[in-house]
């Protein structure tokens, strides 16, 4: 069997940065009612299902397939039928040492997780892409929004700590999904207080990226208005290089490229326009405005519209109406 599907969290720094203590809660159960079984080996019983046993914090590795087979020192077998595990001891008893049982931690950690990622696409109900390709990563070099990444450690941390403490693991929970007052990221998220960073809300402009900038350049695009009139991807480039100051003229050039039928930022909206500081015309109905500073030749920013309906999810609105 194979699967398509992502956990957006990672079982390492995601859940330690919500419960820095997790590995405190690793389920594992302690052993001690050991008894001779024969020779070397020892037995204990209803201990209840074991996938993993531990000696002092050891694995002891993968169960033998029969009894028969227990027959050098920490070999051992679980019976699952009468609720029995065996172990070879040639040293000392088991009972003089700490034995453990519980499913691998590292497994368990992997398993809740890719279960809570499952209830994530669920809830969410949404197409989740992730952000593959040049420049569409995150700014911590994540393919998953943040949003997704922090809602799945949540709930990850929240199964994991549940059988140990139900109040910190709802409170985790609901940070997450709130079923009262639904306040929870992924609530927010379906109601649109937040959006996918491929969803078109109704700005329309999904931000500016920097691609080429100069180590020495000190300004930038800081706005951007006007209602695109079409989806499309603008390269906006400094020609001629400068300083860009208020009561002085400027001598600084800017072009744009925006997409056609062969491909994105390859057809040219604007040659070589002085660039004011004002509000500049980049193309598509849309404009923008440069900070003063220095500009370097063939600085490069990226700006990202999307024309049309928007396609995220609504915010949910409340009115009272009377009569």
């Amino acid at each position: 069997m194979s699967t398509y599907e992502q956990a957006y969290s990672n079982t390492t720094t995601d859940l330690i940065s919500v419960v820095p203590d997790l590995e405190s809660y690793d389920q594992k159960k302690l052993i001690t009612n050991w008894v001779l079984h024969s020779g070397q080996v020892y037995r204990a019983d209803s201990v209840g299902f074991i996938s993993q046993l531990y000696k002092n914090g050891k694995d002891l590795g993968t169960a033998e397939s029969s009894l028969v087979n227990v027959d050098d020192d920490n070999k051992w077998y679980y019976d699952s039928a009468n609720d029995v595990v065996y172990i070879d001891k040639e040293s000392n008893p088991p009972n003089e040492d700490r034995m453990e049982a519980g499913v691998d931690w590292v497994t368990l950690k992997t398993r809740v997780n890719n279960e809570q990622s499952e209830r994530i696409r669920s809830y969410v109900g949404r197409p989740i892409l992730p952000r593959k390709g040049v420049g569409t990563e995150s700014a911590s070099s994540r393919q998953w929004d943040w949003i997704l990444i922090r809602s799945n450690a949540l709930l990850t941390c929240a199964e994991l700590i549940r059988p140990f403490n139900q109040e910190k693991a709802g409170m985790l929970e609901r940070q997450a999904i709130d079923p009262e007052f639904e306040m929870g990221l992924l609530d927010r998220l379906k109601k649109g207080d937040y959006k996918l960073w491929n969803e078109t809300t109704s700005d329309k402009v999904q931000g500016v990226r920097d691609v080429a900038i100069d180590s020495t350049t000190t300004g930038s695009i800081i706005d951007i208005k006007g209602e695109p009139t079409s989806t499309d991807i603008l390269k906006i480039q400094i020609q001629t290089g400068g300083t860009l100051a208020s009561g002085s003229a400027s001598t600084l050039t800017y072009s744009v490229w925006g997409g056609n039928s062969s491909g994105v930022k390859v057809s040219q909206i604007v040659n070589a326009q002085i660039l004011t500081g004002g509000w500049d015309f980049i193309g598509h109905g849309v404009s923008m405005r440069m900070s003063p500073g220095l500009y370097v030749a063939l600085d490069e920013w990226e700006v990202e519209l999307m024309g049309g309906e928007s396609v995220e999810n609504p915010s949910i609105k409340v009115i009272q109406a009377t009569r």
